[in-house]
Order: C-alpha cells, then structure tokens, then sequence
C-alpha cells in the first residue's frame, strides 16, 4: 500500500508547486472569488433588512452572513478542475503523455489536487476559520461553530471534495467522445452552484423542491458541509446527509470505472 502511494508523490508535489508559481493568479482568484461572497453578503443585508420579520426561511441575518462565507469557504476547498484538465489535454494531445504513466489514470489527476488543496488550506484555512469564529463570538445567534463542529464540518468538506472530483471525473470522460467541454463545463459549473446551495441556501427553494434537492448530489457538495459548520444539523439529520454524502461518493467512484472502460475506447488524440 505504501510503494503504490508513493508513486504518487511526485504528482502531490507538482500540486503544491503549481499553487507556489502561480501565486499571482492563485490570490487574483481569491479576490474575485471574495469579492463574489462580499456581494452576495451585501445582496442578502438588503433583502434582510427590507424584510417585516427578523428571520427568513429559518436563517437571521447573522446566520445568512456566516453562511455566505463559510459557503465561499467550503466552495475553495472542495473545487475540482479535473473535468477542466482532461477537457484541456484531450484537445491538445497531451493526455497521450498521462495515459503512459504506470499510474492510475483518476489517480493522477486526484493526488494532483490533492496538493493543491494542503498548499491552499497552509494559505487560507487557519486565518479565515478564525474570522468566522470571531465573528460567532461576537454575533451568538449566527450559530454555534465550536471545535467540534469544525472537525465534523471538515469531514464532511473532505466527502464533498472527492464526491466533487469523482463527479468530474465523470463529467471530463465525455471529452473524449465531444473533444471540447468549455461551453458544457460553464452551463454544468452553473447548474451546480445553483442547485448545490452556493448562491441560495436551499431552505429558501418551494419546500417540496427543498426536499428533493437535498437527495440529489449536488447538496452535499455546499449545503450539508455548511449546515454542519453551523450546527444546524443534529442527531438522525446530521447521519442521514453524511450517509447521503458516502452514497453518492460510492455511486460516482464506481460509476466513474464503468465510463472508463467504456469511453477510453473512443480516445482519439487531436495534437501533441
């Protein structure tokens, strides 16, 4: 077990190096995407404070502020571009060079990021975790975000995470068959972050569209990490979106072997 994860070491490497040469574009992506959490901040004080009652939907406004950037927070941490990668090599012929590495094919592109993420989490996680508990310190009411609740909040972000990667995964196959992804992954990118709960929580859905969408996938990915930071899920809740979160991992890591063997058939190399 040790020997076949050391072979992908390099690849954790090349990760956190990548993150380290490109730090310009890794912060200019980090001020946009702030920039992003503190509008939608500003969008949702408005709505609050033009509203008759003090809470919407089950969230005050200290709640909807915390949950806005701990969304902002958990969408960083549990991104995947592997769809982006493979869209981006199969166009250009360089995937040719990945299939060659006696190394599993996911395999790479997963420990990959995984290096990026321990490089973001070194840049980000400990100052920003900290904001957020200042500011549940001095706003009570905005949930109770306490070490215990990071470390399930942590857990459930590392489920989502790789939910995440293997979805894409999936998704980035069909470059194989279609040769460009820029226009899917856009109208998919856009569908997820409405769906998943990182625009609107998914409370503020009709209450029968509420309910469906915490089945599907895509609520595992932003909303039940977040609800979890701020201990609003508790007891048999907390264990029904867990289970939630591992079925759908088992279902798109197992269904991305089947789309493998099925769609590698059908590679045809453009460049290189």
């Amino acid at each position: 077990m040790t020997k076949r994860l050391h072979k992908y070491l390099p690849f954790i490497q090349a990760g956190g190096q990548e993150v380290l040469a490109y730090r310009t574009n890794f912060y200019l992506r980090l001020i946009s995407q702030s920039l992003g959490a503190f509008v939608t901040y500003f969008l949702w004080q408005s709505i609050f404070l033009s509203a008759n009652h003090p809470s919407l939907n089950g969230f005050t406004l200290p709640q909807m502020v915390f949950y806005v950037f701990l969304s902002f927070f958990t969408s960083l941490i549990t991104s995947s571009g592997g769809n982006w990668s493979i869209g981006d090599e199969v166009k250009d012929g360089s995937i040719a060079m990945r299939l060659l590495k006696p190394v599993s094919f996911s395999g790479t592109y997963l420990f990959q990021e995984l290096g990026e993420k321990m490089m973001t989490l070194g840049l980000v996680a400990i100052p920003f975790i900290l904001g957020l508990v200042l500011f549940q310190i001095f706003n009570p009411a905005a949930g109770v975000f306490n070490v215990g609740n990071i470390l399930l909040y942590l857990i459930s972000s590392l489920f989502a995470y790789l939910l995440n990667f293997y979805f894409n995964i999936c998704f980035g196959f069909t470059a194989f068959i279609f040769k460009n992804l820029w226009g899917s992954n856009m109208m998919k990118n856009s569908i997820i972050a409405f769906m998943s709960g990182a625009l609107i929580p998914i409370a503020f859905f009709p209450h029968d569209i509420a309910v469906v969408l915490q089945f599907f996938p895509f609520a595992s990915l932003i909303y039940t990490p977040v609800m979890i930071g701020m201990g609003l899920y508790r007891g048999s809740q907390f264990l029904m979106v867990i289970f939630l979160q591992v079925f759908w991992l088992l279902f798109f890591f197992v269904l991305e072997k089947i789309i493998w063997r099925v769609t590698i058939i059908r590679l045809n190399i453009q460049g290189g």
